[in-house]
């Protein structure tokens, strides 16, 4: 009997699923969107929100398990019996608060109006005040943690988020039995006991071998001086732990009983969900880049030793694999942001047209936009309409758009936005660059990679480099379906991660090559974005901090 894998991918506005042999051919693909979305306005009850939150409903992750597992079994035509491992990746820093029984606080009647009970996804920028007090404390004490974090932490880490809660709402602080990654609440919800992922915890909540000393959270407020024992991982000192790839327990009778699966599967630690196409894509080499394309764009890269680079989110040992550092950074928002704009700014004339050419209206703004030349526009964007999270780690910067006239178009300024998040991803590249951390090769993929040709070339020509955007749509969850074919282990999996890896990654993939002139044309382009860049985001004018309030 061979062996089967399923991965799960728990992204922003849907979970998908894949079922996959050990060849690495996916059988099934299944896919939930989240009912509740991304609540920014209200809660589920209409309690409203005030301030800069991001929150998701957890009842959604569940019902995605509930919905996706038995698809993938029912589309394939594979037994239970055959299916050996579990693996799943999530958004990160994506963070609940739970009682004693793994029971998430928004969901008792008690906290359900308590804004900081629900689901801070990772795009919640309300704990900008608390990640500047991490970086202060930091640089006051001469930690090492900032150089592992492209020196500076951000709003959307686990312990900034944490730490709002504490400020703002002390007794439910107080009443949270402990603050959870949502990657190791699935975990926990699949084994039946606790289970955590050291790779979530070293890249958004400080852990190398430990947490840092009490007199690191003392210096942040003497209540929080054993936050990691009174309310993080450390409070169980006896739960499983391991990094993806390795087994966190088995899947437990009564949730095998809910998805129509076998008691005793493996279950591998969560990985988030922009590093597991690392392994989906099958790199294992450093060197090579990936970029990871959805509503933001995750950036990841191997390498053999420590070497600080502005803008990183994490250099971290064994995250991505055994012995090997991975680099992590990215760019906030990228997908999300060309949904605003055609969510919210194109006339209804547009919308027909896009009809009546059978097109989605990124389509058609696409080809509208496709045969602009270099500058043709008059227009440059800055793309942090959800903040910088590379280079400049800063959530409080925001979006600009420089040029408009009476004669801009939708078009052209839908090219800009695109053409921006590029001129961000050359940042990010040059900063490793400029740091001695070779880029030889980058990938890409993601949805809108494989979707829009147009736009990938446009990186191409911008980034002067050749691409190769891998034709997998479901990178990310085949990336943790390897992950669970490895915590398997040699019996019914693979014996390691490096050969789960090789035996079932995606190496199928498009070739993009830059055009000469159309890089040299940008070039000018490319300066200014730089110089509105360096201005507006390293102290020229701090006028996006100031009107944010």
């Amino acid at each position: 009997m061979e062996h089967c894998f399923i991965g799960l991918d728990y992204g922003s506005l849907s979970a998908r699923g894949v079922l996959a042999d050990r060849q690495g051919r996916i059988l099934a693909e299944a896919e939930f969107p989240y009912p509740h979305g991304v609540m920014m306005g209200t809660l589920p009850d209409g309690t409203p929100l005030q301030g800069e939150f991001c929150l998701q409903h957890p009842g959604d992750y569940t019902d995605a398990l509930f919905s996706i597992i038995p698809a993938l079994l029912q589309k394939s035509g594979v037994k239970k019996e055959r299916i050996a491992g579990l693996g799943v990746d999530f958004t990160t820093s994506t963070v609940l608060p739970v009682d004693a029984s793994f029971r998430p606080l928004c969901l008792l009647p008690e906290w359900e109006k308590r804004p900081h009970a629900w689901v801070k996804m990772w795009k919640h920028q309300g704990a900008h005040a608390q990640a500047k007090r991490l970086n202060d404390v930091c640089r006051a004490q001469n930690s090492p943690w900032l150089s592992r974090y492209g020196g500076a932490v951000n709003a959307q880490c686990l312990m900034a988020k944490v730490m709002q809660v504490f400020d703002e709402d002390q007794e439910l602080y107080e009443n949270a039995h402990c603050f959870l990654e949502a990657g190791d609440y699935i975990t926990s919800l699949l084994t039946g006991a606790p289970a955590f992922s050291l790779s979530l915890a070293a890249a958004k909540a400080f852990l190398q071998e430990n947490y840092p000393d009490e007199s690191f959270f003392s210096a942040l407020h003497p209540a929080l001086k054993n936050l990691p024992r009174e309310k993080l991982m450390d409070r169980f000192p006896e739960a499983k732990k391991g990094f993806p790839g390795e087994s966190v327990g088995l899947l437990c009778w009564e949730m095998a009983e809910k998805l129509g699966l076998c008691p005793g599967i493996s279950v591998s630690a969560a990985q988030m969900d922009s590093y597991a196409p690392v392994a989906g894509v099958g790199i294992t080499e450093p060197g090579t880049m990936l970029m990871v394309m959805g509503t933001s764009t995750g950036i990841l890269l191997l390498g053999e030793k420590e070497t600080p680079v502005e803008g990183v989110t994490a250099c971290l040992k064994n995250t991505l694999y055994p012995g090997l550092y991975a680099y992590g950074s990215g760019q906030s928002s990228v997908g999300d942001a060309f949904q605003w704009f055609v969510d919210q700014c194109v006339p209804e004339k547009y919308h027909q047209a896009a009809k009546e050419k059978g097109l989605s209206l990124h389509g058609y703004l696409t080809e509208l936009a496709a045969p602009l030349a270099p500058g043709e526009t008059g227009l440059i964007a800055l793309d942090w309409l959800g903040g910088n999270r590379s280079c400049l780690a800063n959530s409080r910067l925001s979006g600009m758009l420089l040029g408009l006239t009476l004669k801009t178009k939708p078009e052209h300024i839908y090219r800009a936005l695109q053409e921006a998040t590029a001129f961000g991803a050359r940042v990010i590249v040059e900063a490793y660059e400029k740091a001695g951390v070779p880029v030889r090769e980058i990938v890409i993929c993601g949805g809108i990679a494989v979707k829009n040709p147009f736009l990938m070339q446009l990186y191409a020509d911008i980034l002067g480099r050749p691409l190769k955007v891998s034709r997998c749509a479901q990178a990310p969850a085949l990336g943790a379906a390897i992950y669970a074919a490895a915590a398997a282990g040699k019996e019914k999996g693979f014996p390691d991660l490096f050969s789960a890896v090789r035996a079932m990654s995606a190496g199928d993939f498009l070739s993009y090559v830059p055009a000469p002139a159309r890089h040299e044309a940008y070039a000018p382009l490319y300066r200014e974005y730089l110089r509105l860049h360096d201005y507006f985001g390293r102290g020229g004018n701090q006028v996006m901090e100031r009107i944010r309030g």
